[in-house]
């Protein structure tokens, strides 16, 4: 064989492997387009759970002549889904709540903390804030706590909603031994605006 033909067989390997590490670069960072794309988007892991629910942390939520700065929240999963978050928002010395839910649910739960005397075991029927309230979903789930404000929790417990007469609304997650309750109302999709960047709203 020629010089000249083992020069071009070598150029063509070394292009054809300069290629492939390349495009192995390219789908590492993302940038080969389609399902890899997707599968590793540029948001960090405390943005992932937005993309599901109405509102993100840093957003304000305004409903009437209310609003709440969402600084923190409490992210509940069954079986990988996002099935609710409980959001915080400082009020002062005390603290606000907003719950919301991924679609096709749009309307929020407007919340305030609240004592509640309950067993470890969310009952079915619960005196809270004045209101007697039934209890509409039990949900074992995984819990993560993003931002800040959220109270101390177990990485699993169990979250309950409940409803009363109105709007009347409430939510309790049990983990580890305590018990987190918040009540107020439910407010329709409509009657509330997030102002922010997170979310679709």
């Amino acid at each position: 064989m020629s010089l000249a033909l083992l020069a071009a067989a070598a150029a063509a390997v070394a292009a054809t492997v300069g290629f492939m590490a390349a495009r192995r670069e390219r789908e590492a960072a993302g940038e080969d387009g389609g399902e890899k794309e997707r599968a590793a988007p540029a948001a960090s892991p405390e943005d992932a759970p937005w993309d599901e629910l109405p509102f993100a942390l840093g957003d304000v939520v305004l409903a009437g002549i209310e609003e709440r700065w969402l600084s923190g929240a409490i992210v509940a999963r069954e079986r990988g889904e996002i099935v609710a978050a409980v959001f915080l928002a400082p009020e002062g010395a005390a603290q606000g709540a907003v719950a919301a839910f991924p679609a096709p649910r749009r309307e929020i739960l407007w919340l305030a903390p609240a004592a509640v005397d309950s067993p470890e075991e969310p009952p079915a029927t619960l005196e809270i804030a004045g209101m007697t309230l039934r209890r509409r979903a039990r949900l074992p789930a995984a819990l993560e706590r993003l931002g800040q404000g959220a109270p101390s929790l177990g990485h699993a417990g169990i979250i309950a909603l409940y409803e009363g007469g109105g709007d009347d609304a409430a939510v309790v997650i049990a983990s580890e031994g305590r018990i987190h309750a918040w009540a107020g109302r439910r407010i329709e999709d409509g009657g509330y605006e997030r102002l922010g960047g997170g979310g679709e709203g």
